[in-house]
């Protein structure tokens, strides 16, 4: 089968099939293996039935590069892009948004379903705005609607397996149970080894059989070696016998093998290469230490000089004080860094030029590898271990064949290349955990589901309690605690009958040992079991519904008094940003003040960077007003049942004070030092601040002066690099 000018492999023609038979179907397979071209197909066909279409995404540069393919494929006028960060073109047919955005919007207009037509919609209490503010330049996120949900045809979830993510999981949990039946789902994923039971829960929730299309080979083989000064880069097999030679001499550590000495190994043929490094500091120092290298010398002869220095010289005009003479230097000797840190026209640039085939290596962090089509000749990991936010802890072979799926080029490269920089020290501890790796048996997906405040109070407002346990009963959850206790309790039966033969019988003295042994195991089981069926996610929101009715949030009847009916469109920094309104702290603020502020509870910074101390005294008194209430008792309580700590910031707000009175961010960065570039952090705070922004001026439909001023805030914020599509 032909489509885009490719012949289909036979996992994508079978998913094209299901999706021209009206099914929903969850495709499996590593990445690289072109699961996206079924994403297109299913666009394309509903696209001509006069349909749209929704396509989530886990990761803000995995949306903005599927917005800059789906416009050149379909024209700017038919897509649509929602994000934390951007709004454009949003009654488009084709909308691009992070899962959480459209679980937000199924969830608060009530379109949970129960049984399909069971529950309609819920009030619609929404405040209607004047058509001049109903335009792009102020929309936010929390705009975001599906004026035309009955044209709704298909929704494609991109790593659906993120479902298991602990701090985000939730959202697409929530999303595939409140989304209608009717409309169809296409569910990307990298293998998994509950593939089936995800899709037997997903047919279960959808009310109809969901299709499975499984692909377990790459297009482009890869080929793992691992490499340091002693060995060079050399298969696992050699590199084994060689750590088994060292230590039979004694094993003297010698010299530390160091990213340059990997890449000085490596032939010309083996790039370009991404070279994962898990710390921001780090990727800037290396590619920089590459780049003033001899090998930086080699590199910059295989550059396409003359391209690099035309397209430098074109972003350098139209972006004045972003680059710096060190990144110029960098980037003409393809050699470039990246990772979230980063200024977001410099991201967007790096990404360009690498795709333009214009980079021979870039250092990333692993966030590079999630869904973004960047593929490579070479992938290099410094390490099999990355800091999880407690502790460095393994690589799960999910995250490893995520990065090391970049390697190999479709139509270009034989074989992709998978390079591990190991010293002979640490091998002892490592290969273990190299051998589960290559295993590639990939972890099951399991449910991280834990219900937000604002996902409670919505669920009041809009359903009784029997429908809202029903609908916590669909949850992945739910459903693995299910199956878990029918096996136990099928175990449990055996057990029981046995212990029951073996008590008609008449006992010797081993006898006596094996019933004693076998009590054991039914009393074991029985509690086992006991334990998988407690309605543990209904215990679990009971707790929170208490909470917030022992703050005065909810009455007894659940109705929802003052601060839920707040609460109900904050969508992030739930309770601490309640409270400071319920305090009137975010009403005594100015605009620009209450943007600071704003700015100072969505974004940390890294603790060793140092921000000049406010221009302005005000804010010494701002500060202490904010803190008392993050130090407050119900703040801390949240904090408690949500296992998620409150973030409060002081240093960033006069910074965010500066951005809404129209400050350039070269200037404001001249107060912050750090040793690693922060300006994609302040800029996705200004962003986050201005959804928040967005989420507040719901809740003055009764103050329209109050109401124009946040309209004008966002007007004022929303310019430069909070714009850019980075």
């Amino acid at each position: 089968m032909e489509y885009q000018g490719l012949t289909l492999d036979p996992f994508q023609e079978e998913a094209v099939r299901y999706i021209e038979n009206d099914r929903s179907v969850l495709v499996a397979a590593p990445t690289g293996t072109g699961k996206t071209l079924i994403a297109d197909y299913l666009i394309d066909e509903v696209l001509e039935e006069g349909g749209e279409v929704v396509y989530t995404a886990p990761v803000k540069a995995l949306s903005n590069q599927k917005y800059r393919e789906y416009c050149e494929l379909h024209g700017r006028e038919n897509v649509g892009l929602i994000t934390g960060d951007l709004v454009i073109n949003r009654n488009a047919p084709i909308r691009i948004m992070t899962t959480e955005i459209l679980r937000n919007v199924l969830l608060e207009g009530g379109m949970a379903p129960i049984d399909e037509g069971d529950v309609g919609p819920a009030r619609d209490d929404r405040v209607v705005v004047d058509e001049d503010e109903e335009d792009d330049a102020v929309a936010t996120p929390s705009q975001a609607r599906l004026p035309r949900l009955e044209n709704l045809r298909a929704v494609i979830i991109d790593e659906i397996h993120f479902l298991d993510d602990d701090y985000r999981g939730t959202a697409w949990e929530e999303l595939l149970i409140y989304l209608p039946t009717r409309i169809r789902i296409l569910g990307l994923s990298a293998t998994l080894s509950n593939l089936n039971e995800f899709a037997d829960w997903l047919s279960e929730i959808r009310d109809t059989r969901v299709e499975v299309v499984r692909e377990e080979e790459r297009a482009v083989p890869l080929h793992f070696r691992v490499g340091n000064n002693q060995t060079g880069i050399v298969d696992v097999d050699e590199f084994d016998s060689a750590y088994q030679s060292w230590r039979d001499r004694g094993g003297s550590d010698g010299e530390m093998t160091t990213h340059l000495d990997i890449l000085e190994m490596m032939p010309t043929e083996e790039f370009p290469a991404l070279f994962f490094i898990f710390s921001r500091k780090m990727v800037e120092k290396l590619a920089y230490s590459l780049s003033r290298s001899r090998l930086g010398g080699k590199l910059n002869d295989m550059a396409d000089t003359r391209e690099l220095q035309s397209r430098i010289d074109s972003f350098d005009h139209d972006n004045p004080e972003v680059l710096t003479p060190r990144q110029k230097s960098m980037y003409m000797k393809g050699i470039a860094g990246h990772h979230a840190g980063l200024h977001v026209k410099l991201k967007a640039l790096v990404e360009e030029l690498y795709e333009d085939k214009l980079l021979n290596i870039v250092y990333c962090t692993s966030t590079f590898a999630l869904g973004i089509n960047m593929p490579a000749r070479t992938v290099v990991l410094d390490s099999l271990t990355k800091y999880n936010g407690e502790e460095f802890a393994p690589l799960t072979v999910r995250e490893f064949m995520q990065m090391g799926g970049r390697a190999g080029r479709r139509g270009i490269d034989p074989e992709g290349d998978v390079v591990i920089r190991q010293d002979f020290k640490y091998y002892d501890e490592v290969r273990p955990m190299l051998d589960q790796l290559l295993s590639g048996d990939s972890e099951p997906v399991e449910s991280s589901f834990n219900l937000s405040f604002h996902s409670v109070v919505n669920l009041l407002d809009n359903f009784d309690e029997s429908r809202i346990r029903t609908l916590l009963n669909r949850s992945f959850k739910a459903y693995q605690a299910r199956k878990n206790a029918e096996g136990l309790r099928r175990e449990l039966e055996e057990a029981e009958a046995d212990f029951q033969r073996a008590d008609g019988e008449a006992p010797s003295v081993d006898d006596l040992d094996q019933r004693r042994s076998q009590r054991r195991r039914v009393a074991s089981l029985r509690r086992q079991v006991t334990e998988q069926e407690r309605p543990r996610l209904w215990e679990e929101f009971e707790r929170k519904v208490t909470f917030l009715r022992s703050h005065d949030y909810i009455g007894d009847d659940n109705s929802l008094l003052k601060p839920a009916r707040i609460l109900k469109h904050i969508k992030f920094v739930e309770i601490f940003l309640t409270e400071l309104i319920l305090e009137g702290i975010v009403d005594d603020l100015e605009p620009r003040e209450l943007f600071g502020v704003l700015c100072g509870l969505v974004h940390e910074l890294p603790r060793r960077a140092n921000v000049d101390k406010p221009r302005d005294d005000k804010w010494w008194s701002i500060f202490s007003e904010v803190n008392a209430i993050w130090e407050s008792d119900i703040v801390a309580g949240a904090e408690a049942l949500t296992d998620e700590e409150t973030t409060l910031t002081p240093e960033m707000m006069p910074l965010g004070e500066r951005w809404a009175q129209g400050e350039s961010l070269a200037d404001i960065l001249k107060s912050v030092h750090n040793e690693t570039d922060l300006s994609g952090g302040l800029v996705g705070a200004f962003r986050r601040a201005k959804d928040l922004v967005g989420q507040l001026r719901e809740l003055y439909s009764d103050d329209r002066q109050r109401r124009r001023e946040l309209i004008d805030l966002i007007r004022r914020v929303s310019r430069d690099e909070v714009q850019v599509l980075d």
